[in-house]
């Protein structure tokens, strides 16, 4: 299934992450640091833009990337440039590229790693975010219809093979590794999220998450990223 065919089924766990203030502002810093001052990017599977209108706020030019028809719609409304097909956006146009929990949903990752390669600028930087860890596999996951989950390595070799340079990669959310399992064992079998364990899951696990993954990141964490340059 291409990118453009997509679907989403979760829009519910969008907008109960929407609230998460702590864990917004680590992926924000996390954008804002791999994009070493490129000013204007192109936020790929956009969602219902919480991370664009954050950057936004930060004097950051987002234009988004959204299949679903509705999210979209919605961005649009929002004020952000959006397109819903990644074939439409220019070749080499781009000086900085991110793609935070999207790659996971996508049956065919190479091919759509490749093709964000083709927007990128000489120089440019490709951030990709994605769920860590198969043995984290939850209802949660079936809920949004992941088709995997990655592990370091084998993120790195996906870059690769997509023709681009892996510059810096690593786990992130180590707390969060522990919350997922118990998810995982404790959790209900409909891939719920509650608004009171997203609450204290924010307040309480992602700060001291942020504190442990400067030693921890090289091992484990809920999530794994990347960022891949053209040079």
């Amino acid at each position: 299934m291409s990118h453009s065919q997509l679907r989403y089924t979760g829009l519910d766990v969008l907008e109960s992450l929407e609230n998460a203030t702590n864990y917004n502002a680590l992926l924000v810093d996390l954008i804002l640091r791999t994009a070493d001052g490129r000013r204007r990017m192109l936020d790929f599977g956009a969602g219902i833009g919480t991370l664009a209108k954050l950057l936004r706020n930060k004097n950051v030019e987002v234009v988004c990337v959204e299949a679903d028809r509705y999210l979209a719609d919605l961005l649009i409304r929002g004020g952000f440039p959006t397109f819903t097909d990644l074939n439409d956006v220019p070749y080499g146009s781009f000086e900085f590229i991110f793609t935070l929990n999207v790659l996971e949903h996508i049956n065919d990752d190479l091919t759509t790693v490749y093709r964000l390669g083709t927007k990128l600028k000489k120089h440019g930087r490709l951030l990709v975010y994605v769920p860590a860890f198969q043995c984290l596999w939850t209802s949660l996951d079936d809920k949004v219809k992941h088709c995997r989950r990655y592990r370091r390595a084998e993120l790195e070799r996906l870059i690769c093979s997509a023709g681009l340079s892996p510059l810096e990669s690593g786990y992130v959310d180590s707390l969060g590794f522990f919350a997922v399992l118990l998810f995982r064992i404790f959790g209900n079998q409909r891939g719920d999220l509650s608004a009171r364990a997203v609450a204290f899951y924010d307040h309480w696990l992602v700060p001291l998450s942020r504190e442990l993954d400067r030693f921890l990141g090289p091992l484990f964490g809920k999530n794994v990223y990347v960022v891949a340059g053209n040079d």
